[in-house]
């Protein structure tokens, strides 16, 4: 996934505004999500993926739907893919969803910052 295609950059402009009318208010919401997103994903990584699918899912769902709302739309499709697959995912796959979700995740906060500086700070 290219990383034009990991953002919706109309639904991130409807919470923050443009680059020339940023809702400063937006700031600190978005600073819990990313934290809130970064403590799920730890989480999920320390789960025993065989014995807490569960879990799991919730926990993907959880982040899947805050990655949905700030646009994070690449992230949130390998996090569905997770949720909805959960009971017939293998190790490796499930991983390979993990990780990827992650590296999408750090890539879109470097895209959302690069175009928000003021979320950086």
């Amino acid at each position: 996934m290219s990383d034009s295609e990991l953002i919706d950059w109309e639904q991130l402009e409807m919470v923050f505004g443009d680059e020339d009318d940023f809702d400063e208010d937006m700031a600190e919401l978005f600073q819990e999500f990313v934290e809130d997103a970064n403590d799920h994903f730890t989480q999920i990584s320390a789960e025993d993926f065989e014995s807490s699918r569960e879990l799991v899912a919730k926990l993907a769902h959880k982040v899947k739907g805050s990655c949905a709302n700030f646009g994070f739309n690449g992230v949130a499709t390998s996090l569905a893919s997770i949720e909805n697959g959960i009971a017939d995912l293998a190790l490796d796959t499930f991983n390979s969803l993990l990780a990827t979700a992650k590296s999408d995740f750090q890539k879109s906060l470097e895209e959302v910052h690069s175009r928000y500086p003021a979320l950086s700070a």
